[in-house]
């Protein structure tokens, strides 16, 4: 549990900081995207981080 929780946040972090880069502030800011697009792709990075995690760890 501890692995895929580090996973997690890591992946969460590295999807935000893509959508960061994308331009997401301005998205957020104009109301072109709604936030619910924003968080369920930052939990899915971090789901899809932690679930690869795993796999690895029990292949290893």
């Amino acid at each position: 549990m501890k692995t895929f929780l580090w996973w997690f946040v890591t992946g969460s972090a590295t999807t935000l900081a893509v959508l960061m880069v994308q331009g997401g502030v301005q998205d957020l800011i104009s109301g072109d995207k709604s936030a619910a697009n924003f968080v369920l792709t930052i939990v899915g990075g971090g789901l899809l981080a932690g679930c690869i995690a795993i796999i690895m760890n029990r292949i290893k």
